[in-house]
This record gives structure tokens, C-alpha cells and sequence, in this order.
């Protein structure tokens, strides 16, 4: 029988998309593993610590991209880590057009691919 405390609050879907995380020292890319509205599992090319809070940009590949700017590190695992999206930064969570996304990439190099 398993506890309350090993459930997780929403069931994780495979997700596979393009991300760059940052934490505004470093910007990194890597791939979604799975992903819901409370948080996800990120594989990626710089790593992260426990407790930090980095800005995300998902790219999925038939969709805008979806900006993120709270997502807190929880765990890490040699490549791996999962971010939690808490309630606080649900609202900060919004689609970005073709449009703001073409400007994004102008000033921030590490938004292209």
C-alpha cells in the first residue's frame, strides 16, 4: 500500500520536445522526458542543482513555444532533473506567437536552434 506522499499530483505524459532552461549565469538545451501542468522530467547539456529556479522555453515541434518563468529544480540525476511548476507560477506560464518568438531570438542567443 503506498502512501499519499508517493503519489504524484497529476500523471506524467510522455512528452519529447525541444528546451532551454536558464537560470540567467548559464543558458542550456535539452529535451522534455515527461511533462504536466505541476512540473516534468528535463534531460539536458548543463547541470543544475537542487533548489534552483530556472526559465524555460519548450519548443514542441507542431506548437509555439511555451514560455516558463518559474520552474524550481527538485531533483537531479547525472543528466536528468524535474522541475516543479508550483501554483505561484502558473500564471507566469503562456503560449508566445511566431511573432514574439522571432524577437526573443534576436536578443538572446541561447533561444535559437
Amino acid at each position: 500500500m503506498s502512501s499519499d506522499s508517493d503519489k504524484r499530483r497529476n500523471v506524467r505524459t510522455l512528452v519529447v520536445c525541444a528546451v532551454y532552461y536558464s537560470d540567467g549565469a548559464f543558458h542550456a538545451s535539452g529535451v522534455t522526458e515527461n511533462l504536466t501542468t505541476s512540473g516534468g522530467c528535463l534531460r539536458g547539456t548543463h547541470l543544475v542543482n537542487v533548489g534552483m529556479e530556472l526559465l524555460l522555453l519548450l519548443i514542441p515541434p507542431t506548437q509555439n513555444a511555451l514560455l516558463v518563468k518559474k520552474a524550481t529544480v527538485r531533483w537531479v540525476g547525472d543528466s536528468l532533473f524535474g522541475v516543479e511548476l508550483s501554483e505561484e507560477t502558473s500564471g507566469t506560464i503562456g503560449e508566445l506567437s511566431d511573432e514574439d518568438l522571432e524577437r526573443l531570438q534576436g536578443t538572446a542567443s541561447f533561444m535559437t536552434h
